[in-house]
């Protein structure tokens, strides 16, 4: 009995004298206790299209399983020996087209007792204009493009039971019969509980799965939350930690970066690393909480003959000024599928007119996919959501916090002037006021330095290679005079200690603010009576109207920025250079910004 349009619909059948004889509460209860000890959805799956041919008597009983993309693999199948296996055969999404799949939603469960039966019209009463919806009909025939779909693969009985899991159509237990087969009403009764059963185990699997894979997720979220939260940077912890986000995250690489550098945990060519950062800042991608793909190639063919097997994408951005990336990379799974028949021949023109023909058999049609990786999931992607989410708070909660000390530095400055005093017990901001009174006390020559004759080459060396330790391995390339391993001395009279406080500056400086993945350019010459060291970046000008101020306590070039520090930098530089009897300036000359020291020489 079916209430359709304010009517009545009521639909009779025979039924044979057996029919009704049989009890299947032991049975169901007995397949409820089955599914509660399956720990996979695969075995419930396993066990249902065994269950199903039991009750059924059916020659062959499948289970669909459906992709995100609406095609369907059988995962498991029980069937006559004397039949083909289909079991890892996929089908494509157009062989049950959208309004086949509304039904199977509304009706679970649907019998083609004869696939060979003739149509009979169904007439309306005498004044009654509306056609009859018979969407709900147990007996109602079928799409002719279903029937004849059945009769070229040899079927001549047929039966479906949904497996829909929170409205949506996630797979099938599909039967077919030889022959033309009736299922008495209770068994096709007992068929549809036990496929409710079903769905509903396997939707506590599937919670199960997901929520196991969340608490893997929190639990590395926690692990690296809590060290951010004591590193200066975060993508010093994501570096460390680069192999377990790559366990957890099931990715064959991890690549971390920020305006120091580039860290590369797995095997990824260098020529594909410095591409993909371009186009990654290229897409803008703080614009995305998560780019995700599970196919670089079809995202960006500009890529395409770099990747070299790489396919999966999953990155995040949570510092854009500091250029500051996480970037998760999977590599291509060559994949063999075994469709049910040619997917690309799904639409030409049948015998019954202009319309869709189904298959003319299922005949084994073997495709190779290739660059794609396994996609990510949906767990994996929210997680990532929710780490970018948190790494970018904490780095606006230090850019506020670097705000607020700059704001009582230079208060403080302001009230003591450079003769002030700090106690050595003092915290970090008073350590950092003494720093800056020393300084201004060095700039005006009272302060005595450490001088001694010294090599500034070979100093340029040695904190070359500390900053590189420091920055992950940034490249860089230093010209110095002479040649290895005789390089030629650059003599300057000055405190080793400051001077090298100087270098160190200068070279951080020009790591963090460099495009990432280019090479930071060194020169030591000699001019006139003066040693010169040139340090360069790659990156776009510093704003005129900053420039001006540049050397000045308390400016920084990108306020805001967590990673910025202070604004001390400079000063410092130029502080140490002129108490040296030097100088220091900026120029840029497309594409270099250039920081250029000028001490004396130790003339002969």
């Amino acid at each position: 009995m079916h209430a359709v349009q304010g009517r009545l619909m009521a639909e009779f059948e025979s039924r044979p004298p057996a029919d009704g004889a049989h009890d299947y509460g032991p049975g169901l209860h007995a397949a409820v206790k089955r599914f509660r000890q399956q720990t996979h959805v695969l075995g419930l799956l396993q066990d249902a299209v065994h269950m199903v041919r039991e009750l059924t008597g059916f020659d062959r009983v499948m289970a669909y399983r459906f992709r995100a993309d609406d095609s369907g693999d059988i995962v498991a199948e029980e069937r006559d020996a004397a039949l083909d296996p289909y079991l890892g055969w996929r089908f494509p999404a157009s062989d049950i087209p959208a309004q086949a799949r509304r039904l199977y939603i509304e009706n679970t469960m649907r019998l083609i007792a004869d696939v060979g039966s003739t149509p009979v019209a169904v007439r309306a009463a005498p004044g009654v204009d509306q056609p009859l919806d018979m969407s709900h009909g147990v007996l109602r025939s079928v799409s002719p493009i279903h029937i004849e779909y059945l009769q070229n693969i040899g079927v001549g009985a047929s039966m479906s039971l949904s497996i829909v899991l929170e409205g949506r159509l996630w797979g099938m237990l599909a039967c077919h019969h030889r022959t033309p087969r009736q299922v008495p009403y209770v068994t096709r009764a007992a068929c549809d509980v036990l496929a409710d059963l079903l769905a509903a185990h396997v939707q506590a699997q599937l919670t199960a799965e997901q929520s196991a894979e969340e608490r893997l997720h929190e639990r590395l979220r926690a692990r690296l939350l809590n060290q951010v939260q004591h590193a200066v940077q975060p993508a010093q912890v994501l570096m460390s930690e680069a192999a377990e986000i790559a366990r957890v995250f099931d990715a064959d690489a991890v690549l971390v970066t920020n305006h120091a550098g580039l860290h590369c945990h797995g095997d990824v060519p260098v020529a594909l690393r410095a591409q993909l950062l371009r186009w990654l800042m290229a897409q803008e991608l703080a614009g995305e909480p998560v780019l995700v793909t599970s196919s670089l190639s079809e995202l960006a063919p500009e890529l395409r003959e770099h990747l070299d097997g790489w396919a999966g994408l999953l990155a995040i951005s949570y510092q854009p000024r500091a250029q500051a990336a996480l970037v998760l990379l999977r590599c291509e799974q060559t994949e063999t599928i075994d469709w049910g028949h040619d997917p690309a021949k799904a639409t030409v023109v049948g015998p019954l007119g202009p319309r869709l023909t189904p298959p003319g058999s299922f005949q084994l049609w073997r495709d190779t996919v290739q660059g794609r990786a396994e996609p990510w999931t949906a767990t994996q992607v929210a997680a990532m959501g929710q780490l970018r989410a948190d790494l970018s708070r904490i780095v606006v909660t230090r850019a506020a916090e670097l705000e607020r000390q700059r704001a009582a530095v230079a208060s403080v400055l302001d009230s003591h002037g450079l003769d002030g005093r700090m106690p050595e017990d003092a915290g970090r901001i008073e350590r950092l006021l003494r720093q800056g009174l020393e300084l201004g006390l060095l700039r005006q020559g009272r302060m005595a330095l450490a001088r001694e004759r010294l090599d500034v080459a070979a100093l340029v060396a040695e904190r070359l290679e500390a900053a590189q330790r420091r920055h992950g391995g940034i490249a860089a390339f230093l010209d110095r005079p002479g040649k290895a391993p005789q390089f030629t001395a650059v003599p300057v009279q000055g405190d080793p200690a400051r001077l090298a406080q100087l270098l160190d500056n200068l070279l951080d400086n020009a790591a963090q603010h460099g495009a990432v993945g280019e090479a930071l350019v060194i020169r030591v010459e000699t001019q006139d009576a003066f040693a010169v060291v040139e340090v360069s970046n790659i990156s776009p000008p510093i704003d005129p109207q900053l420039v001006a101020r540049l050397f000045n306590p308390l400016v920084s070039a990108a306020a805001g920025d967590a990673s910025a520090g202070l604004g001390y930098g400079l000063y410092v530089c130029q502080a140490i250079a002129v108490a040296h009897g030097g100088d220091l300036a900026y120029t840029y000359e497309d594409p270099f910004v250039t920081m250029t020291t000028r001490l004396p020489l130790v003339l002969p």
